[in-house]
């Protein structure tokens, strides 16, 4: 009966779905071993970032096309890890297109664990250097595509183009080519170019990590999120470590 249901649930969607003028990225093809992608990454952590999607989903039932934005307060915080390990456990969907944006501009890490060379992204899309098919790279053979930051000059240079015409134009591109973006920024109490791409994005996802930023920090980085149009999809606790079984965590 669940598999009818979710047939029942694409169709529709698919349905709905604006179809984009022209397509500008090939879809990426299926990895042949999942296990390939997923190599070294806990199970009970596996199923935690379904969790963090089935989250995303509640919150933008309405979105065909599904853009996320992934702060924290500070550096630090195991964002880039979790960013890019949530867009591998999408990439497994049966017909989900996942693109990867960083857009890290003081630490982009995204092009390393990779494993790419981070020469041309979304730095030269905005300052019209590149086109989306030139900077989209497939990685892990092929399951999702990845859009580093490209290089550059400083911050001062690139800080305005992520605040212009063309971020607009970048992101309207990509939700007509992918069914989830995910987008890697700096912390957003230390970088201006994070809350222009919040306000930008369908959702937003605050990391934490347990026991290391204080609280009111936390809060000052809650409330600047919560200010922006974008929708707070919530926290999520990095590291938490377990001083009884997490089961009895989950009954309490």
């Amino acid at each position: 009966m669940s598999k009818i249901y979710d047939a029942l649930r694409k169709a529709e969607r698919d349905r709905e779905r604006p179809q984009p003028a022209a397509a500008s990225v090939p879809a990426a093809p299926r990895p042949k071993d999942e296990t390939a992608v997923l190599i070294g990454m806990d199970e009970r952590f596996r199923r935690s970032l379904l969790n963090l999607k089935n989250a995303m989903d509640s919150e933008m039932t309405e979105k065909s096309s599904r853009v996320v934005l992934f702060t924290s307060a500070v550096q630090g915080e195991g964002k880039t890890t979790i960013v890019a390990s949530l867009a591998r456990v999408l990439a497994l969907g049966e017909s989900e297109k996942i693109l990867l944006v960083d857009c890290s501009v003081r630490n982009p890490e995204l092009h390393r664990l990779f494993g790419i060379r981070n020469e041309r992204g979304i730095v030269d899309y905005l300052a019209g250097r590149a086109k989306l098919n030139e900077i989209a790279i497939p990685v892990d053979n092929g399951a999702l595509h990845l859009v580093t930051l490209g290089a550059h000059e400083g911050e001062d240079v690139i800080q305005p183009l992520f605040n212009s015409d063309s971020l607009d134009a970048f992101l309207r591109e990509v939700r007509g080519a992918y069914d989830y973006v995910l987008i890697d920024s700096s912390a957003i109490l230390e970088a201006p170019e994070t809350a222009s791409l919040g306000g930008r994005s369908d959702g937003i996802v605050l990391i934490v990590q347990a026991g290391k930023t204080r609280r009111e920090v936390v809060q000052r980085a809650i409330l600047m999120v919560q200010k922006l149009s974008g929708v707070f999809i919530g926290t999520v606790l990095n590291r938490k470590k377990y001083h009884i079984p997490e089961f009895i965590y989950r009954r309490v």
